[in-house]
Formats: structure tokens, sequence, C-alpha cells
């Protein structure tokens, strides 16, 4: 499927492709820019990423801190340690990009060091989006709940079934599911998801 962004992605493409090309598992149904949605719903980020908003530079390490934890879920749901390295590029020397002085500013105010890269905009990027990879966890949990959280991840990690051909071997269309920024968007896979047993190491690490 085709990864659609929110019109608010929209607004900063270069670091959106960066988030979703840089996680380790296919976003295969567009999770990122549906959670997004979900927090530009909530007031918790903005309308638009706006390079010249003050608060810039959070905004873009939340949107890192949603992939490094979609990244981390999926490790998880796969029975996986997992490599817990951020690869995530969003540092630059210009916008939409961030810089080692935005990320060293940013850990002051929010009390983030690196105990291992100190001097590293890279290191200290990983303590910031760390936190708030686990903040995340919780504020999604809150506004979208538990079941629905864990079915729009496992959903998303799925990829798309295999397009079906009438006997003149033409694709056979099939009718648009809706808005997929919606906040049910993927409600329609809840029982099956939630109902399979599988997950359930994954879902245990999403509601602790």
């Amino acid at each position: 499927m085709e990864q659609r962004l929110s019109p608010h992605l929209a607004s900063a493409p270069d670091v959106a492709d960066a988030v979703i090309e840089g996680i380790g598992y296919p976003d295969h149904h567009g999770w990122i820019p549906w959670v997004w949605a979900a927090l530009v719903r909530a007031r918790d980020v903005p309308e638009e990423l706006d390079e010249t908003d003050e608060d810039y530079v959070a905004h873009v390490i939340t949107l890192v801190a949603l992939g490094y934890f979609y990244e981390r879920f999926h490790d998880i749901y796969a029975g996986t340690e997992g490599d817990d390295e951020l690869m995530i590029e969003v540092l630059g020397t210009d916008r939409p990009f961030i810089t080692d002085i935005d990320v060293a500013r940013y850990c002051e105010r929010h009390g983030c060091a690196s105990l291992e890269d100190v001097e590293t905009g890279h290191g200290l990027l990983q303590e910031a989006t760390t936190n708030r990879r686990v903040e995340m966890k919780f504020r999604l949990r809150e506004l979208l709940g538990d079941g629905r959280l864990f079915t729009s991840l496992v959903v998303a990690g799925r990829p798309e079934p295999d397009p079906e051909f009438d006997e003149d071997g033409n694709v056979i269309e099939t009718a648009p599911a809706g808005d997929p920024l919606a906040e049910n968007a993927f409600d329609d896979h809840f029982a099956e998801v939630t109902s399979d047993l599988s997950g359930a190491g994954a879902y245990e690490w999403l509601t602790r």
C-alpha cells in the first residue's frame, strides 16, 4: 500500500520520510502517519510541523520516538532481542533536520544525558528518543486504549495481500477501506488480533 502521510507530516516530508525509512520493520499500513494524526487530534502536536516553531525540535524528537517505539514493539513481537541502537537519521546542518546543538539544548531542558556518548549529537539523540519513546507508549495507551494500540501495531506490520485477478487477468479492484488516518482505521482487525495468543509477550511488554 502506498504510504500516505498525514497532512500535518506532509509539511515536513524529508523528516517524516527519514523516520519511516529508518525503522527496522516495514510500516505497511501507515502506522506512523495514523498515530501522528491521533496526537494532532489530542492537540499534543501542532497542525503542521513548522520549522520556525520554538518547539520544532521537540516535535521532531517525538516523531522519531514513534518510529523507535514501532521498531521496538516489532522486535518483541517477532521474539527477538533486536538492536536498541537508534538508526533513524534526522541530524543535519539545516532545517528541516535538527542539529547537534538543537539536541543538546533539548536534553538540557529535559534532563537527558548520554552516559556513553556524551559529546556526540547521536548519543544525546539516542538518550532523548529513548526517554520520549517510553513517554509515548504511555500516552498512546491513554489516548487509544491498549487493545486498539496493540491491534494497530500488529496490523501495520503485515504486508498487503497479493492482488486477485479476474478471468481476463485484470486486477480486481477493492473498495477503499475508509480514511486510513481515522481513529478506527484498524478496528476491523481488533477481535482477530487480540484473541491470538501468539502475541501475548508483545502485549505484556506494551501494557507494563
